[in-house]
């Protein structure tokens, strides 16, 4: 039944990436920069390599995904954080659908329509670490593997982001509880199904793994400068 429910989720998700598909014509690009660095990240300098996103993306997708998304997520995640100036090129729809808000009006602020939003962050940042987080919390995100909440309430419905906890039920979120503690006894729950929450240490982002990938997960994570602990 939960692997029913996850192609069906994985189709509906397909064909709703389809429809954001952007009409560039009637869009108009503007960049608050005057100029886009032209130094890339030096990514395989500092050990972080295909092979990293490869492990990583396996372990995080386990069976849900077949082997040629998971080539393809691969790919965008090594080409987001070794040459964000390519990525925003070759991955131009995906890309804009992974920065929230793009383009949308919000009040007392202008619209993002930053058309190179990857090579924008990183000529802003400067800092590797800083932007391999940065990129692969965008897509990881977009992608429903990793999500993010401060408070259990928002935890609550956040927690069924998750791909690979679709259509589980959790325990309700308590008066005042914070999401680290919430989240904490949920995976009480999970260890039942070989499953286990890992959260972004002293942060708020966090992801779910199968147990016996959870050490393997939290040394990919660490290459990133990224500690990610079982709450």
């Amino acid at each position: 039944m939960k692997r029913i429910v996850i192609l069906i989720y994985l189709l509906s998700f397909s064909i709703s990436i389809y429809a954001q598909n952007k009409d560039y014509t009637e869009i108009r690009f503007k960049s608050k920069l005057r100029n886009y660095t032209k130094i890339m990240p030096k990514a395989e300098k500092l050990g972080v390599n295909r092979v990293l996103f490869e492990e990583l993306v396996n372990a995080l997708t386990t069976e849900v995904y077949t082997e040629n998304q998971k080539k393809e997520l691969t790919n965008k995640l090594w080409l987001a954080v070794s040459n964000p100036k390519k990525f925003d090129f070759i991955y131009k729809d995906f890309s804009l659908n992974t920065i929230k808000n793009w383009g949308v009006k919000i009040k007392f602020e202008d619209p993002n329509f930053e058309p190179n939003p990857y090579l924008a962050k990183w000529t802003n940042s400067g800092d590797e670490y800083l932007y391999f987080q940065w990129a692969v919390t965008q897509i990881l995100t977009y992608e429903h593997l990793l999500t993010y909440s401060e408070k259990a309430k928002v935890a609550q419905k956040s927690i069924h982001d998750l791909m690979l906890l679709k259509g589980m039920k959790f325990y309700k979120a308590e008066p005042d509880e914070y999401a680290y503690n919430y989240l904490n006894r949920n995976n009480l729950l999970l260890k039942n199904k070989g499953l286990v929450i890992l959260i972004y240490n002293n942060h708020f982002d966090y992801t779910v793994c199968k147990i016996v990938d959870k050490e393997k997960v939290i040394e990919l994570l660490n290459k990133l400068k990224w500690e990610f602990v079982a709450p």
